[in-house]
Protein backbone atom coordinates (compact mmCIF):
# COMPACT_ATOMS: atom_id res chain seq x y z
CA UNK A 1 0.00 0.00 0.00
CA UNK A 2 2.71 1.97 0.54
CA UNK A 3 4.39 1.84 -2.58
CA UNK A 4 0.98 2.41 -4.30
CA UNK A 5 1.25 5.72 -2.75
CA UNK A 6 4.21 6.98 -3.33
CA UNK A 7 4.17 6.19 -7.10
CA UNK A 8 0.76 8.19 -7.09
CA UNK A 9 2.05 10.75 -5.43
CA UNK A 10 5.26 10.72 -8.01
CA UNK A 11 3.16 10.26 -10.85
CA UNK A 12 1.40 13.53 -9.28
CA UNK A 13 4.18 15.91 -9.34
CA UNK A 14 5.05 15.05 -12.79
CA UNK A 15 1.67 15.55 -13.72
CA UNK A 16 1.50 18.88 -12.53
CA UNK A 17 5.21 19.90 -14.03
CA UNK A 18 4.06 18.91 -17.62
CA UNK A 19 0.87 20.95 -17.00
CA UNK A 20 3.23 24.16 -15.89
CA UNK A 21 5.51 23.30 -18.56
CA UNK A 22 2.51 23.35 -21.10
CA UNK A 23 0.56 26.73 -19.87
CA UNK A 24 3.83 28.79 -19.51
CA UNK A 25 3.60 30.98 -22.93
CA UNK A 26 7.06 31.22 -24.77
CA UNK A 27 7.21 35.14 -23.60
CA UNK A 28 10.88 34.39 -22.82
CA UNK A 29 11.90 33.14 -25.88
CA UNK A 30 10.70 36.58 -28.12
CA UNK A 31 12.29 38.77 -25.69
CA UNK A 32 15.08 37.00 -26.23
CA UNK A 33 15.16 36.86 -29.75
CA UNK A 34 14.35 40.88 -29.65
CA UNK A 35 17.04 41.53 -28.12
CA UNK A 36 19.20 39.68 -29.92
CA UNK A 37 18.29 41.18 -32.68
CA UNK A 38 18.22 44.96 -31.69
CA UNK A 39 22.12 44.06 -30.25
CA UNK A 40 22.62 42.46 -33.57
CA UNK A 41 21.00 45.98 -35.44
CA UNK A 42 23.51 48.29 -33.04
CA UNK A 43 26.07 46.30 -33.66
CA UNK A 44 25.23 46.88 -37.26
CA UNK A 45 24.97 50.41 -36.99
CA UNK A 46 28.63 50.49 -34.98
CA UNK A 47 30.23 48.33 -37.89
CA UNK A 48 29.00 50.82 -40.40
CA UNK A 49 30.68 53.39 -38.64
CA UNK A 50 33.47 51.98 -37.88
CA UNK A 51 34.06 50.92 -41.72
CA UNK A 52 33.90 54.28 -42.30
CA UNK A 53 37.07 55.37 -40.37
CA UNK A 54 39.53 52.39 -42.07
CA UNK A 55 42.55 54.25 -39.88
CA UNK A 56 41.07 54.05 -36.62
CA UNK A 57 41.96 50.59 -35.31
CA UNK A 58 45.60 51.60 -36.35
CA UNK A 59 45.33 55.37 -35.06
CA UNK A 60 44.13 53.66 -31.44
CA UNK A 61 47.02 51.37 -31.69
CA UNK A 62 49.77 54.19 -32.08
CA UNK A 63 47.72 56.45 -29.54
CA UNK A 64 48.07 53.55 -26.86
CA UNK A 65 44.68 53.33 -26.42
CA UNK A 66 43.72 49.39 -25.20
CA UNK A 67 39.59 49.78 -26.80
CA UNK A 68 37.96 47.90 -29.10
CA UNK A 69 37.46 50.35 -32.32
CA UNK A 70 33.44 49.47 -31.64
CA UNK A 71 33.86 50.52 -27.82
CA UNK A 72 35.33 53.22 -28.85
CA UNK A 73 32.35 54.75 -31.84
CA UNK A 74 30.09 53.55 -28.98
CA UNK A 75 31.26 55.76 -26.37
CA UNK A 76 32.29 58.25 -28.91
CA UNK A 77 28.57 58.47 -29.90
CA UNK A 78 26.97 58.87 -26.11
CA UNK A 79 29.56 61.85 -25.59
CA UNK A 80 28.35 63.56 -28.73
CA UNK A 81 24.88 63.40 -27.86
CA UNK A 82 25.32 64.31 -23.80
CA UNK A 83 27.36 67.21 -25.36
CA UNK A 84 24.23 67.72 -28.12
CA UNK A 85 21.55 67.89 -25.59
CA UNK A 86 23.61 70.27 -23.06
CA UNK A 87 24.34 72.59 -26.02
CA UNK A 88 20.89 72.71 -27.53
CA UNK A 89 19.46 73.53 -23.81
CA UNK A 90 22.00 76.34 -23.28
CA UNK A 91 20.99 77.64 -26.55
CA UNK A 92 17.00 76.82 -25.89
CA UNK A 93 17.46 79.20 -22.80
CA UNK A 94 19.37 81.97 -25.11
CA UNK A 95 17.03 81.66 -27.54
CA UNK A 96 14.16 82.45 -25.13
CA UNK A 97 15.54 85.05 -23.31
CA UNK A 98 16.35 87.05 -26.67
CA UNK A 99 13.08 85.60 -28.15
CA UNK A 100 14.99 83.51 -30.60
CA UNK A 101 13.02 80.81 -32.77
CA UNK A 102 13.38 77.75 -31.12
CA UNK A 103 13.23 75.84 -34.06
CA UNK A 104 16.64 77.23 -35.39
CA UNK A 105 18.25 75.64 -32.28
CA UNK A 106 16.31 72.32 -33.43
CA UNK A 107 17.86 72.23 -36.65
CA UNK A 108 21.23 72.99 -35.21
CA UNK A 109 21.05 69.63 -33.10
CA UNK A 110 21.78 67.28 -35.95
CA UNK A 111 24.91 69.25 -36.76
CA UNK A 112 26.42 69.89 -33.17
CA UNK A 113 26.12 66.18 -32.79
CA UNK A 114 27.89 65.45 -35.73
CA UNK A 115 30.69 68.51 -34.92
CA UNK A 116 30.73 66.73 -31.44
CA UNK A 117 31.27 63.59 -32.96
CA UNK A 118 33.74 64.40 -35.46
CA UNK A 119 35.75 65.96 -32.64
CA UNK A 120 35.88 63.03 -30.37
CA UNK A 121 37.62 60.91 -33.59
CA UNK A 122 39.66 63.39 -34.07
CA UNK A 123 40.66 62.88 -30.56
CA UNK A 124 42.52 59.90 -31.48
CA UNK A 125 44.66 62.07 -33.84
CA UNK A 126 45.49 64.78 -30.84
CA UNK A 127 46.63 62.21 -28.46
CA UNK A 128 48.28 60.81 -30.95
CA UNK A 129 50.27 64.10 -31.78
CA UNK A 130 51.21 63.97 -27.68
CA UNK A 131 52.40 61.04 -27.85
CA UNK A 132 55.11 61.77 -30.62
CA UNK A 133 55.78 64.59 -28.86
CA UNK A 134 57.16 63.29 -25.49
CA UNK A 135 58.51 60.31 -27.44
CA UNK A 136 60.63 62.97 -29.22
CA UNK A 137 61.55 64.39 -26.46
CA UNK A 138 64.44 62.39 -25.35
CA UNK A 139 65.08 60.15 -28.26
CA UNK A 140 68.09 62.09 -28.75
CA UNK A 141 69.67 61.42 -25.16
CA UNK A 142 68.18 57.57 -25.54
CA UNK A 143 69.64 56.81 -29.07
CA UNK A 144 73.13 58.19 -27.40
CA UNK A 145 73.03 55.77 -24.60
CA UNK A 146 72.20 53.05 -27.33
CA UNK A 147 75.28 54.36 -29.22
CA UNK A 148 77.37 53.92 -26.41
CA UNK A 149 76.74 50.73 -25.07
CA UNK A 150 77.27 49.03 -28.76
CA UNK A 151 80.69 50.89 -28.65
CA UNK A 152 81.45 49.15 -25.66
CA UNK A 153 81.16 46.03 -27.18
CA UNK A 154 77.52 45.39 -25.73
CA UNK A 155 74.30 43.49 -28.13
CA UNK A 156 71.74 45.29 -29.59
CA UNK A 157 68.94 43.57 -27.18
CA UNK A 158 71.60 44.62 -23.86
CA UNK A 159 71.45 48.19 -25.88
CA UNK A 160 68.04 48.23 -25.92
CA UNK A 161 67.19 46.72 -22.36
CA UNK A 162 69.32 49.66 -20.69
CA UNK A 163 67.18 52.33 -22.11
CA UNK A 164 63.98 51.24 -20.88
CA UNK A 165 63.50 52.99 -17.49
CA UNK A 166 64.99 56.36 -17.47
CA UNK A 167 63.81 58.16 -20.58
CA UNK A 168 59.99 58.74 -20.00
CA UNK A 169 57.98 57.94 -23.17
CA UNK A 170 60.96 56.91 -25.13
CA UNK A 171 61.91 54.11 -22.25
CA UNK A 172 57.68 52.88 -22.87
CA UNK A 173 58.45 52.70 -26.63
CA UNK A 174 62.06 50.62 -26.13
CA UNK A 175 60.00 48.48 -23.58
CA UNK A 176 57.53 47.02 -25.82
CA UNK A 177 60.10 46.63 -28.74
CA UNK A 178 62.23 44.63 -26.16
CA UNK A 179 58.91 42.90 -24.68
CA UNK A 180 58.57 41.53 -28.53
CA UNK A 181 61.60 40.46 -28.78
CA UNK A 182 61.80 38.58 -25.43
CA UNK A 183 58.39 37.06 -26.45
CA UNK A 184 60.26 34.94 -29.59
CA UNK A 185 59.40 38.27 -32.33
CA UNK A 186 62.58 38.45 -34.40
CA UNK A 187 64.31 41.85 -33.78
CA UNK A 188 63.42 43.16 -37.18
CA UNK A 189 59.48 42.53 -37.23
CA UNK A 190 59.54 44.27 -33.53
CA UNK A 191 61.97 47.20 -34.68
CA UNK A 192 59.71 47.57 -38.31
CA UNK A 193 56.26 46.84 -35.62
CA UNK A 194 57.68 50.04 -33.38
CA UNK A 195 58.92 52.24 -36.58
CA UNK A 196 54.72 52.17 -38.18
CA UNK A 197 52.97 52.52 -34.61
CA UNK A 198 54.92 55.85 -33.67
CA UNK A 199 54.81 59.20 -35.55
CA UNK A 200 57.51 60.65 -33.55
CA UNK A 201 60.18 61.80 -36.37
CA UNK A 202 63.51 61.77 -34.09
CA UNK A 203 62.39 57.97 -32.61
CA UNK A 204 61.47 56.73 -36.49
CA UNK A 205 64.99 57.93 -37.92
CA UNK A 206 67.01 56.23 -35.09
CA UNK A 207 65.05 53.03 -35.47
CA UNK A 208 64.79 52.92 -38.87
CA UNK A 209 68.91 53.25 -38.74
CA UNK A 210 69.41 50.32 -36.52
CA UNK A 211 66.25 48.05 -38.93
CA UNK A 212 68.62 49.00 -42.02
CA UNK A 213 71.67 48.64 -40.40
CA UNK A 214 70.54 45.27 -39.41
CA UNK A 215 68.97 44.19 -42.89
CA UNK A 216 71.97 45.20 -44.91
CA UNK A 217 74.27 43.56 -42.08
CA UNK A 218 76.44 46.99 -41.67
CA UNK A 219 77.62 48.03 -38.19
CA UNK A 220 74.66 49.51 -36.45
CA UNK A 221 76.82 52.04 -33.91
CA UNK A 222 78.35 53.70 -37.41
CA UNK A 223 74.85 54.28 -38.94
CA UNK A 224 73.32 55.14 -35.62
CA UNK A 225 76.02 57.90 -35.08
CA UNK A 226 75.22 59.52 -38.04
CA UNK A 227 72.03 59.42 -37.62
CA UNK A 228 72.08 60.81 -34.07
CA UNK A 229 74.64 63.65 -35.41
CA UNK A 230 71.88 64.45 -38.03
CA UNK A 231 69.10 64.91 -35.03
CA UNK A 232 71.28 66.75 -32.83
CA UNK A 233 72.20 69.58 -36.05
CA UNK A 234 68.71 69.80 -37.07
CA UNK A 235 67.48 70.04 -33.53
CA UNK A 236 69.89 73.06 -33.02
CA UNK A 237 68.48 74.67 -36.10
CA UNK A 238 65.18 74.42 -34.45
CA UNK A 239 66.11 75.82 -31.11
CA UNK A 240 68.00 78.94 -33.22
CA UNK A 241 64.25 78.67 -34.97
CA UNK A 242 62.42 78.85 -32.07
CA UNK A 243 64.39 82.15 -30.49
CA UNK A 244 63.81 83.67 -33.48
CA UNK A 245 60.41 83.53 -33.38
CA UNK A 246 60.58 84.94 -29.51
CA UNK A 247 61.52 88.11 -30.14
CA UNK A 248 58.02 89.64 -32.61
CA UNK A 249 56.16 87.14 -30.12
CA UNK A 250 57.47 88.81 -26.98
CA UNK A 251 57.13 92.50 -29.19
CA UNK A 252 53.62 92.28 -30.01
CA UNK A 253 52.93 90.66 -26.46
CA UNK A 254 54.14 93.95 -24.78
CA UNK A 255 52.33 95.91 -27.48
CA UNK A 256 48.98 94.43 -27.10
CA UNK A 257 48.87 92.49 -23.56
CA UNK A 258 50.56 95.02 -21.46
CA UNK A 259 50.92 98.91 -22.85
CA UNK A 260 47.46 98.84 -24.97
CA UNK A 261 45.46 97.52 -22.05
CA UNK A 262 46.92 99.60 -19.27
CA UNK A 263 46.91 103.02 -21.50
CA UNK A 264 43.50 102.34 -22.56
CA UNK A 265 42.08 101.38 -19.57
CA UNK A 266 43.60 104.72 -18.01
CA UNK A 267 42.46 107.15 -21.41
CA UNK A 268 39.28 105.25 -20.66
CA UNK A 269 38.92 106.42 -17.10
CA UNK A 270 39.87 109.93 -17.97
CA UNK A 271 37.76 110.51 -20.81
CA UNK A 272 34.82 108.85 -19.19
CA UNK A 273 35.23 111.33 -16.78
CA UNK A 274 34.90 114.48 -19.28
CA UNK A 275 32.04 112.90 -21.88
CA UNK A 276 30.06 111.81 -18.50
CA UNK A 277 30.05 108.30 -19.31
CA UNK A 278 29.47 105.60 -16.47
CA UNK A 279 31.90 102.57 -15.97
CA UNK A 280 30.98 100.81 -13.97
CA UNK A 281 31.62 96.88 -12.82
CA UNK A 282 30.47 94.85 -14.93
CA UNK A 283 32.30 96.80 -17.69
CA UNK A 284 35.70 95.96 -16.03
CA UNK A 285 34.49 92.66 -15.77
CA UNK A 286 34.25 92.96 -19.34
CA UNK A 287 37.97 94.04 -19.82
CA UNK A 288 39.43 91.92 -17.41
CA UNK A 289 38.20 88.74 -19.30
CA UNK A 290 39.20 90.11 -22.29
CA UNK A 291 42.55 90.82 -21.24
CA UNK A 292 42.70 87.46 -19.42
CA UNK A 293 42.28 85.62 -23.62
CA UNK A 294 44.31 87.69 -24.57
CA UNK A 295 47.07 86.21 -22.45
CA UNK A 296 45.94 82.98 -22.92
CA UNK A 297 46.41 83.12 -26.45
CA UNK A 298 49.69 84.55 -26.44
CA UNK A 299 50.38 81.49 -24.04
CA UNK A 300 49.25 79.35 -26.59
CA UNK A 301 51.41 80.77 -29.28
CA UNK A 302 54.59 80.63 -27.29
CA UNK A 303 53.85 77.03 -26.13
CA UNK A 304 52.97 75.52 -29.84
CA UNK A 305 55.87 77.15 -31.06
CA UNK A 306 58.41 75.48 -28.44
CA UNK A 307 60.40 72.59 -30.02
CA UNK A 308 59.30 69.05 -28.59
CA UNK A 309 62.48 67.99 -27.49
CA UNK A 310 64.43 69.32 -23.89
CA UNK A 311 66.37 72.22 -24.67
Amino acid sequence: MEDTSKKEEVRQVLGSMATRKKEAPPQPLQEIGRSKSKAGWERRVVSVLVMQFPDLPRKLEMADMNIDPRDFVVRTLLNAVVMMIMLSIVLGMLASVFSFPIIVVALMSPLLFFVFFMMGIGAVDVKITQKAKEVDRESLFAGRDILIALKSGAPLFNALMGVRKEYGATSREFKKIVERIDSGIPAEIALQQAYEANKAASFRRIILQILMSLRSGADVATGLETALNQISAEQVIEIKRYGQKLNPIAMFYMLFAIIMPSLGVAIGVILSSFISLDVDFGTLVIILVFLALIQYLFLTIIRSSRPSFDI
